[in-house]
Formats: C-alpha cells, sequence, structure tokens
C-alpha cells in the first residue's frame, strides 16, 4: 500500500546503488574512451561482449543517480551551500588536472585552455555535472509542482515524460526533445525518483530482484538482437537504442534496480557513508574534458587486449585502480581544501540561504 509520509530517513540501500553505479559507470568509460569503440558492425567475440554489457553502464548508472537525487531531494531545503560545494569540487579538478598535465607535459597553457579549466560549468568541462547544477537549482521548483499534483497527476506526469523522452528517442531518433546534456530525461528521473519518496512505492526484494535481472537480461540480449539486425539490414543506428540514458529499455532497467536497492538492508552503513561522501571525486577524476582522460584512457588502452585473453582483467583492473585513486584523492582534497573554504565561507552561504528560505518557506 502506498501513503503519503513526511518520512526522511536515509535509505542505505540506495547510497550502495550510488557506489556501485559510480563502479560500474568507470567500466563504461574503459569501454567508451579507450580506441577500440565497439559497434555492431564489429564481428561478435567475447571481448566484443564485454566491452558491448560494458557500455550498457553508462546509461543505466546515469539513470541511477538521478533516480536517487529525485528521491532524496524531494522535500528537501535548497543549500547555498550544497551549490557551492558542488563548484568548488569541480574547479578543483578542473584546475588541479590541468596544472598537473601541464607540469607533465601532456598539454600546453593556452589563454583558451585557461579559461576553460577555470570556469568548467561555462564551458561544459564535465556534462553530468553542468546538467546536475541545473537540476539543484531548479529542484525547489520541481518540488512545489510536484506537491500541487494529485497522485492520479503525477502519475500521469511521468507516463507523458516516458512517451516524450524515452519513447521517442527510441523509436524516433528524437534529438530535439533530447537537447545536449539529456537535461529533459534527468527531469523525467526526478519526477519518478520523487514519486517513489512521496507514496513511499515499496515492491518486495524479491519481485524486484527479478524484475532488476529481467530487464539486464533484455538489455544484454538486445545487443545480440542489434547485431543480427545490422547484419541484415546494415543499418548501425539501432545499436545505440540501449547505450543510452534516454533510451526507454536502461530507463526501465535504471528503476527496477532502484526499486531492488531501496528495499535492501546495509549493515555497513558507516562504509556507505564514508564512500558516498567521495563519489563525484571518483567521477571528477576520471571523466571531463582535456588531457588527464586522455593520459587516464591511455593508460588502460583497451586497444592493447582487445585480441587477447586480457581485456576482462584489464577492464576490472581499471575499475578497481580509478576508484580506490579517487575516493583516497577526494579524501585528501575535502581535508586540505574543502574544509578551511567553507569554514571561511560558511557566514556569507547561510545568508543566502536566509534569503531562499524567505522565498520557499522553511519546509521546502
Amino acid at each position: 500500500m502506498m501513503q503519503v509520509t513526511d518520512r526522511q530517513e536515509r535509505v542505505y540501500g540506495l547510497d550502495l546503488y550510488r557506489i556501485l553505479c559510480m563502479f560500474f559507470v568507470i567500466a563504461y568509460h574503459f569501454s567508451f574512451h579507450g580506441n577500440v569503440a565497439v559497434s555492431c558492425a564489429q564481428e561478435v567475440t567475447f571481448n566484443w561482449t564485454v566491452l558491448a554489457i560494458a557500455r550498457i553502464f553508462g546509461a543505466l548508472c546515469n539513470g541511477g543517480f538521478m533516480l536517487t537525487s529525485g528521491y532524496f531531494l524531494y522535500r528537501k531545503r535548497f543549500r547555498a551551500r550544497t551549490v557551492f560545494r558542488l563548484w568548488l569540487e569541480v574547479w578543483f579538478y578542473s584546475v588541479g588536472l590541468g596544472v598537473v598535465c601541464g607540469l607533465l607535459g601532456a598539454g600546453s597553457f593556452t589563454a583558451k585552455s585557461l579559461i576553460k579549466m577555470l570556469f568548467p560549468f561555462t564551458f561544459n568541462q564535465y556534462w553530468f555535472f553542468s546538467t546536475y547544477i541545473v537540476m539543484y537549482l531548479i529542484f525547489p521548483f520541481l518540488n512545489r509542482c510536484i506537491d500541487g499534483l494529485s497522485q492520479r497527476q503525477h502519475r500521469a506526469a511521468i507516463v507523458m515524460g516516458i512517451v516524450f523522452v524515452p519513447v521517442f528517442a527510441t523509436f524516433t531518433g528524437a534529438r530535439w526533445i533530447i537537447g545536449t546534456n539529456s537535461l529533459a530525461i534527468f527531469i523525467v528521473f526526478y519526477f519518478i525518483g520523487a514519486y517513489f519518496n512521496r507514496y513511499e512505492v515499496s515492491v518486495p526484494v524479491q519481485k524486484s530482484a527479478v524484475m532488476a535481472v529481467l530487464c539486464i537480461f533484455l538489455e544484454i540480449l538486445s545487443l545480440f538482437a542489434m547485431r543480427l539486425f545490422y547484419h541484415l539490414t546494415g543499418m548501425d543506428d539501432v545499436a545505440y537504442l540501449v547505450w543510452n540514458q534516454n533510451k526507454i529499455l536502461p530507463v526501465v532497467t535504471s528503476i527496477a534496480l532502484f526499486l531492488f536497492f531501496k528495499e535492501i538492508r546495509v549493515r555497513h552503513t558507516g562504509l556507505c557513508t564514508f564512500l558516498s561522501s567521495s563519489l563525484f571525486g571518483v567521477y571528477l577524476l576520471h571523466e571531463g574534458e582535456g588531457e588527464s582522460k586522455n593520459i587516464l584512457w591511455n593508460i588502460f588502452d583497451n586497444s592493447t587486449t582487445y585480441a587477447t585473453p586480457m581485456l576482462l582483467p584489464q577492464m576490472l583492473l581499471a575499475m578497481c585502480a580509478v576508484f580506490a585513486a579517487g575516493i583516497l584523492i577526494d579524501k585528501i582534497r575535502i581535508g586540505i581544501f574543502e574544509r578551511p573554504v567553507l569554514r571561511i565561507s560558511d557566514p556569507i552561504l547561510r545568508k543566502i540561504d536566509a534569503v531562499f528560505d524567505g522565498i520557499w518557506g522553511r519546509d521546502t
């Protein structure tokens, strides 16, 4: 039974979901940024299957992050400190990685590169961050909109969003509604996550597990179906039916995984909290524009092992190494950079929060 509630306790199963999403998104980047870019035109081998499955995780992980954002941000209050902390984190990695690459001789300091380095949001250095920060800035408006909807209207809004974004994107290739940074589908995910919070949607863990496994199986099966379609028609565009968060199958699979992890009871909550607070740092360390990304994926270049049995071990090594390094570096960053800056800026940020509390009210 679904009921409206004001309960806001931490669901650590969703923290575990986010941790796994970040871990497996590294596999996606290993597949996507390597010199071997998998496509339906290639011969189907074990290594082709490894890279093809790895590419699935990009869409699933992006969907997972936005679903959990919608779930956790619903009924939350806007906080300038959160926006500033996110921007500060991105700025640190943008400038820090740029300087490191320059010192290593991997990149040159030009006026253009320096400006991009100093203004990562403006120049879309990290597309996910650019979209997420817009989502955070507008989430109080989204929450007000959601609060004005009945349960039936909320469901109708979700159905319309799914039809007009992932369904259209899947079957018509309607790029105009997808946009450059996937803001439209992120808003749809937000509405879905907020719905699960608002009405305490709960699916027994056994049923949600079956749903999740079935969806993942269909995604993997679709990879071979797309390969067969290409063999029969010569059309490769269909290959992207499951390799993008704007497509319907990844959307459904992300929702199924969300419902599964929401019901999991996590015992080691301290570890989840420790890792969750630095997940964004893992992303910023290994993704983005510039030479730092090229250096990393030259180290873990999938073309060096694609024709050997070592591709899967190389991918697993990359996942573990990047994740561990990202967590370690981000903890150091928090201690030596973020905390001192926030101590200085907190008085100003609290005044900004007071202004927004006056606009939205303290119940937001």
